[in-house]
């Protein structure tokens, strides 16, 4: 760059740098805006990602709370039909509190 103070810029040469910064900072704004959406479209990914995660979670607790109570029934020598019936019912209330939500 021209040293400013043995050599003024001429009017054209200023207005070439302006023209020269307003299209730098137009193109920052640019891209600033595109990580801005990037970043917004992982936080939305993250959280899908984080509620199915934790869907998952609650459903293996559930089965593993229904393999506890199905293994206590076959301990206490309860009739196989009761156990099924118990399965039954208890997948039919899990599905009619899901349906609520």
């Amino acid at each position: 760059m021209t040293d400013l103070t043995t050599h003024p810029l001429t009017e054209d040469q200023n207005e070439k740098i302006i023209e020269s910064l307003k299209y730098e900072i137009a193109s920052l704004k640019s891209q600033l805006q595109k990580k801005d959406e990037r970043i917004a479209s992982l936080d939305v990914m993250l959280n899908q990602i984080m509620e199915t995660l934790t869907a998952e979670r609650r459903a293996y607790e559930d089965l593993e709370g229904k393999l506890e109570d199905v293994i206590e029934m076959l301990r206490t020598r309860t009739p196989h039909g009761d156990i099924l019936e118990f399965l039954k019912v208890k997948d039919s209330n899990e599905f009619q509190f899901r349906k609520l939500w």
